[in-house]
């Protein structure tokens, strides 16, 4: 079984430094069997960052309407009554970004951003500049937390999560100039100043396939393929912590190779 601490030297050897701004995205599954459980996973990567390091996740949330208000789905008067508003102190975060994810946002000192569903919680000293102003219509573009997170330097760590978790390239599918990008409007439950739910629909980029080729259900999309051609590169450092086979990106580095990637098969004179 592996230990806080074992895990913590092992990410200290994958390149994982004091003072570090790390975006996280995890398999507890992948990383095997800890003594403390995912709270020593997490006791684990705030050590080998160190307090001035900050720690960051995309969580999404549990209750997002995405699917039932994507383009012309619409919920009912009595729906809308019903549905909870994404209230960023008490929502809970999406299963299917793992379970660590419900950890961070419920550690002491985390904060989260208030766009529902591209959600993202930080811990540390840099967690309220990154994640303020997290409007709908930015979830993953410029103004976003990840604009920002490229620009402080950040890195993103795949601890056992596959190549297609890597969210800071949706950053690059946002800059990349390319024509025919999908975009896609959905409404979202908010709280307003005076703490009322009120209902906010906006368009953003489609995460789920930024052109037709790249939403082909079974297909990779774009992250994914952008991902595995960046590692093929070597770009990347790479090494195991518990039983996961894990990889570390400079968010700079790959956000640029996205962009580039994109545009060199898709930019306007192809």
């Amino acid at each position: 079984m592996h230990t806080r601490d074992s895990l913590a030297n092992a990410l200290r050897a994958l390149g994982l430094r004091p003072g570090d701004l790390v975006m996280v995205h995890a398999s507890l599954k992948a990383v095997g069997p800890v003594d403390g459980g995912p709270g020593a996973v997490l006791g684990a990567l705030l050590d080998a960052i160190g307090p001035e390091g900050t720690l960051m996740a995309f969580v999404s949330w549990d209750r997002s309407p995405y699917e039932e208000t994507l383009g012309e789905n619409r919920l009912t008067a009595a729906e809308k009554e019903a549905w909870p508003a994404f209230d960023p102190a008490i929502a809970g975060t999406y299963p299917g970004f793992g379970a660590l994810n419900g950890f961070i946002v419920r550690h002491p000192g985390a904060r989260r951003s208030a766009h529902p569903d591209a959600s993202m919680a930080a811990i540390g000293p840099l967690a309220e500049s990154l994640l303020a102003d997290h409007r709908m219509g930015r979830g993953y573009g410029p103004g976003s937390p990840l604009d920002r997170f490229v620009a402080a330097g950040g890195r993103t760590l795949l601890l056992g999560a596959p190549l297609d978790a890597v969210t800071v390239l949706h950053h690059a599918e946002a800059l990349a100039d390319i024509p025919g990008k999908r975009r896609i409007s959905t409404e979202m439950p908010l709280l307003d100043a005076a703490g009322r739910k009120i209902w906010v629909r906006a368009e953003d980029w489609d995460t789920n396939g930024i052109l037709d080729c790249y939403a082909v259900e079974g297909q990779p999309d774009a992250v994914e393929r952008i991902a595995t051609d960046y590692v093929r590169e070597g770009r990347h450092r790479q090494g195991r912590v518990g039983d996961a086979h894990c990889h570390l990106f400079e968010a700079p580095d790959m956000v640029r190779y996205g962009v580039e990637w994109l545009e060199r098969r898709h930019g306007a004179d192809r």
